[in-house]
């Protein structure tokens, strides 16, 4: 399983099955055998018409409160449930039954199971979902999974070309900062890829850096400054000055106080940092000196509660303004005004409460601020908020996104609003109208033929960065992605 609604909880769960190994062999896992799942109720003659192939995305809600994502890969590569070796495969007429079983780190043995209940069609099932452990159930609720294919009608682009792309010799893309005709493509534990892209028909790596204790989370380029933000290890800063293609990366800030960085927003001479870990807040730096920042403030946001899941994750400045999404507390809108008063503390100005949201951009519309939000959990829309009095902040569209196939990132370029739609690829919508916004080409960048898709629910285009005129994204398994759009 992996990151999902109850961000915290879930990579939590991730971690600890990262350290299972093997297959267990034991016979006692009976609560968690097809023939112990109550399926009373259910309509299982609708499961003839299944067909268990290809890749399924899932979304998981157990009793206890947990709801997050997941996948299933039945085809090309290993079968897999949950991103685990699926074990057990039962696709019968009346049957959908699947399982992975591990290991734990204390020795336990987990069983993972999914039993089918009714089906809507060939790729799509309703069913139980359960965790035992030594045999005993550990966690009991449902499952809604669906199989991920193109969009009905639609061909592989339109207005949207691909000039061109550039893989990573390992790893996954996480993250691309553009400046100077270089892109700087981040891939968490990987490190960091440089690509010249001043033809950006062939992107070619020119040099990487790879640092074992780092895990590379958010990236931004600030004049000849590269600022790379870390899971753990708060940012790390690289000075492109002197070599661009070689960028020297020996400083670092927030270190040494274990700083999560999940976005970063650069206003002014300051630099402010969405930190969910280790204390919820937004980090507030003076960049005058790009390589030696100093700490100005450390802001949580009002009312927000990390016990609640109300993490910061993406954040915009404008207009002296303090722009963040918050997963569970949504967008707040705080004023920067304080920060040259004596004080030093931003001052909370409006709410919108609306569903979890972990992407956000921000423009202006005439007078009007615009906010665009949106979340990377199943079921996510495109919510576009009239930002303009803070006191309240008034949703004035929603475009639904399809549940199977959720929002990475999205960047807005004057009334543009480019999203990575993970496996509906790039979607690119008209904004000039204040309201639900209005479709203006794609491009469908996942194929699940390729290798290693199916790994997990956020499995294709993740982000995207505008800059010289072109749109940069970067996908999971085919790395740097430059595109064109031609309205």
């Amino acid at each position: 399983m992996e990151e999902g609604m109850n961000r915290f909880p879930l990579v939590a769960a991730t971690a600890f099955l990262a350290f299972g190994c093997g297959k267990d062999s034991s016979e006692t896992k009976a609560e968690c055998q097809v023939e112990a799942i109550d399926l009373t109720g259910c309509d299982r003659s609708t499961l003839s018409a299944v067909q268990a192939d290809g890749i399924w995305n899932t979304n998981i809600n157990f009793d206890d409160g947990y709801t997050g994502p997941s996948s299933i890969r039945f085809s090309p590569g290993d079968p897999l449930l949950v991103g685990l070796s699926m074990t057990t495969k039962q696709v019968t007429p009346d049957t959908f039954y699947l399982a992975s079983d591990v290991t734990g780190s204390d020795g336990s043995t987990l069983r993972y199971a999914f039993s089918g209940c009714k089906a809507s069609g060939p790729g799509a099932v309703l069913g139980v979902a359960r965790v035992c452990r030594n045999g005993e159930t550990v966690r009991n609720g449902t499952f809604t999974a669906v199989r991920v294919a193109r969009r009905a009608g639609e061909a592989e682009s339109d207005r949207v070309a691909l000039l061109g792309q550039g893989a990573l010799p390992r790893g996954a893309a996480n993250g691309v900062a553009v400046a100077g005709g270089y892109a700087y493509v981040i891939a968490g534990t990987e490190g960091l890829f440089v690509f010249n892209v001043k033809d950006p028909a062939h992107p070619a790596l020119v040099s990487e850096l790879k640092i074992p204790t780092e895990t590379f989370t958010s990236t931004l380029i600030s004049g000849t400054t590269l600022y790379l933000g870390t899971y753990a290890t708060g940012i790390r800063i690289c000075d492109l000055a002197a070599n661009p293609e070689v960028p020297t990366c020996d400083k670092t800030v927030l270190a040494d106080l274990k700083v999560r960085v999940d976005g970063m927003s650069k206003d002014g001479n300051l630099l402010y940092v969405a930190s969910p870990l280790p204390k919820s807040d937004i980090v507030i730096l003076d960049v005058t000196q790009p390589s030696a920042p100093t700490l100005v403030v450390r802001y949580t946001v009002e009312g927000a509660s990390a016990d609640l899941n109300e993490y910061p994750y993406a954040l915009a400045v404008q207009d002296n303004r303090l722009y963040v999404s918050n997963w569970s507390y949504g967008v707040t809108v705080t004023d920067l005004a304080p920060l040259a008063t004596t004080t030093k503390v931003p001052k909370l100005l409006g709410r919108f409460g609306g569903p979890s949201t972990s992407a956000l951009a921000v423009g202006k519309l005439g007078d009007s601020t615009v906010v665009y939000q949106g979340s990377d959990g199943w079921g996510s829309s495109l919510l576009a908020l009239d930002a303009t009095h803070p006191e309240a902040i008034v949703q004035r569209g929603e475009l639904p996104l399809r549940p199977e196939a959720t929002m990475g990132g999205m960047a807005l370029s004057g009334t543009t609003l480019y999203v990575a739609n993970y496996q509906d690829g790039l979607r690119v919508y008209d904004v000039a109208t204040l309201g639900t916004p209005k479709a203006a080409g794609y491009f469908n960048t996942w194929n699940e033929t390729e290798a290693n898709r199916g790994l997990s629910y956020f499995d294709g285009l993740q982000g995207v960065h505008v800059a010289d005129g072109l749109v940069y994204g970067w996908d999971t398994t085919r790395g740097l992605l430059i595109f064109r759009h031609t309205p």
